[in-house]
């Protein structure tokens, strides 16, 4: 009986997080200082702005914005799926990077299949019920 092959160590790619961190921490800087409500430089969402329907990403720029300032209840009205996901997917970064650190191999568990046809199934879901104007789903819909 062989014994299983060994995968060699990989280093940690650091590299990647030399661009990643002071990207990110810039962008978080621009929503705290310029509200998406008041400057016309953001992005608008042409699926709302052609037909009127709430997409899954409407709202985030406000979220952020309103979470960099910690406006916690106001975040989760703009986006609730953006508020609830980024815990968990910087929980699965810092899973990866320990991970992969430590062992030299890891994997995304979003990046599961599994994991991604249970995520598309819960965007397709907000977003038909964000869509509902009535009493028990209309707080969905971003400010």
């Amino acid at each position: 009986m062989q014994a299983p092959p060994v995968i060699p160590r990989q280093p940690f790619p650091f590299r990647w997080l030399l661009l990643a961190v002071p990207l990110a921490v810039m962008a978080c800087l621009v929503l705290f200082k310029f509200n998406p409500t008041q400057y016309a430089f953001y992005p608008r969402c042409m699926l709302y702005a052609t037909t009127g329907i709430h997409c899954p990403g409407c709202g985030c720029l406000r979220a952020m914005h309103q979470l960099t300032h910690g406006q916690l209840a106001d975040a989760l009205h703009s986006n609730l799926l953006l508020m609830l996901a980024l815990p968990l997917l910087l929980l699965d970064c810092l899973q990866y990077c320990y991970r992969r650190a430590t062992t030299g191999f890891a994997q995304f568990w979003v990046a599961r299949p599994i994991m991604l046809k249970l995520a598309i199934a819960v965007i397709v879901v907000f977003t038909v019920l964000r869509n509902i104007h009535a009493a028990p789903f209309n707080w969905l819909a971003p400010q």
